[in-house]
């Protein structure tokens, strides 16, 4: 790959993770501060579409289709891992390890981790893969991580929390999440071991909390 396409892919995939934490930052602030998240946002959005021009562009956001053995192994592998951090997460926050009740938020849950994994692993990762595989893992990674504490570093942020240890715990499962998906070539393993992570989580959440705008 020549030094050109290689800067081309860099710079295009850090402007896309700016975009993002952009948005996490002033996404809670009023109109018209509000604003920036959503230019933001924008920047990310234009740089996204702009790559996936073509069916196959889109085909690589959800990996290739491998053979049904391997796709059932990760697969369990991926349902084990979510299952195993957010009985992990729960254990931490000293709540019970499994959900005792499930509310409709349960399926915005479910539907946030989604779009957060087509985007930084479908996305930001198959992107980067070009360069180096492993050196995409670790820069989806780092974005996803970015994105997620900057939401709480925001000074209108309404919670508590502790952001070294969010930055930590994002950044570990982010990690396996990602090799994860370079492993099995294909997005649907860490893109269920997420929802299912999310839904064993927030099952229990009445109400949208502060940070779903």
């Amino acid at each position: 790959m020549s030094g050109e396409k290689r800067l081309t892919i860099l710079s295009g995939a850090f402007l896309c993770s700016i975009g993002l934490m952009i948005f996490s930052f002033f996404i809670n602030y009023k109109f018209p501060v509000r604003l920036v998240s959503f230019a933001g946002l924008t920047i990310s959005a234009l740089i996204i579409a702009r790559n996936l021009r073509s069916l196959s562009d889109f085909k690589k956001l959800y990996g290739d289709i491998s053979p049904v053995k391997t796709t059932l192994l990760f697969l369990s592998f991926g349902i084990v891992s979510g299952t195993g951090l957010a009985v992990l997460y729960r254990w931490y926050l000293d709540i019970s390890l499994f959900p005792i009740s499930i509310h409709s938020f349960v399926i915005v849950a479910a539907l946030i981790g989604g779009v957060e994994e087509f985007v930084f692993r479908g996305f930001l990762q198959e992107y980067v893969k070009e360069i180096n595989g492993p050196f995409s893992v670790l820069f989806s990674t780092l974005s996803h991580t970015g994105y997620k504490c900057f939401l709480f570093l925001s000074p209108v942020s309404a919670a508590d929390i502790d952001v070294g240890f969010l930055a930590l715990w994002t950044f570990g499962a982010g990690i396996l999440f990602g090799t994860i998906r370079h492993l099995s070539k294909s997005l649907l393993p860490s893109l269920s071991a997420h929802i299912l992570f999310d839904i064993l989580v927030y099952a229990e959440f009445a109400a949208a909390p502060w940070w779903v705008w």
